[in-house]
């Protein structure tokens, strides 16, 4: 149970209309719901959310992991289990998904897997303190315009996840784990 009473279409429906036409798939999800109370910021979440998850050719098996890894780091489950199947609708194998955490130890994931691993698991828990290696490892596969839309990935769901996680945002209803 969300600790914030979630608005409905009745209650803003400008907010909702905008809703409807921007993401007509997802108009309810408890997120959108949420940023409802505050329309101005709705506004421009959107297609921030859009050009943040869509940048830059980001292999989405790579990005998918990260946001999982970012979601694992900081706990919460909200935008954690979406992405985790996200990740597998993307070709993630769900034993990969199974022992993500444990990355280090696994032979199941790639160098360059592993480098972006990191970097979201680092970059979540001290983002000032990502080492040079951790970030030359992703910026050498990567080059900067794929690193830096990495990095924008890991912080948006870093901000939507302390965002959703104090409020105790659940999955919708309709929510299936794969």
């Amino acid at each position: 149970m969300a600790r914030i009473q979630l608005p409905t279409p009745d209650d803003e429906p400008e907010a909702f209309a905008l809703l409807q036409a921007k993401r007509g798939h997802a108009p309810n999800a408890q997120i959108f719901r949420t940023l409802a109370i505050c329309p101005e910021i709705l506004d421009v979440f959107i297609p921030m959310a859009d050009a943040v998850r869509n940048g830059y050719g980001i292999d989405p098996k790579l990005r998918e992991m990260a946001i999982v890894m970012s979601c694992q780091t900081m706990g919460t489950s909200y935008e954690h289990d979406p992405h985790w199947n996200r990740a597998i609708k993307e070709g993630v194998p769900r034993e990969k998904m199974l022992v993500l955490w444990d990355f280090e130890k696994s032979a199941l994931f790639s160098e360059l897997e592993k480098a972006v691993l990191r970097l979201a698991r680092d970059a979540t828990r001290a983002p000032a303190q990502v080492s040079s290696e951790v970030w030359e490892a992703v910026h050498r596969e990567l080059g900067p315009k794929q690193s830096l839309a990495l990095l924008f990935n890991i912080g948006w769901y870093n901000m939507t996840g302390r965002l959703t996680g104090p409020l105790e945002l659940s999955n919708e209803a309709d929510f299936t784990r794969l």
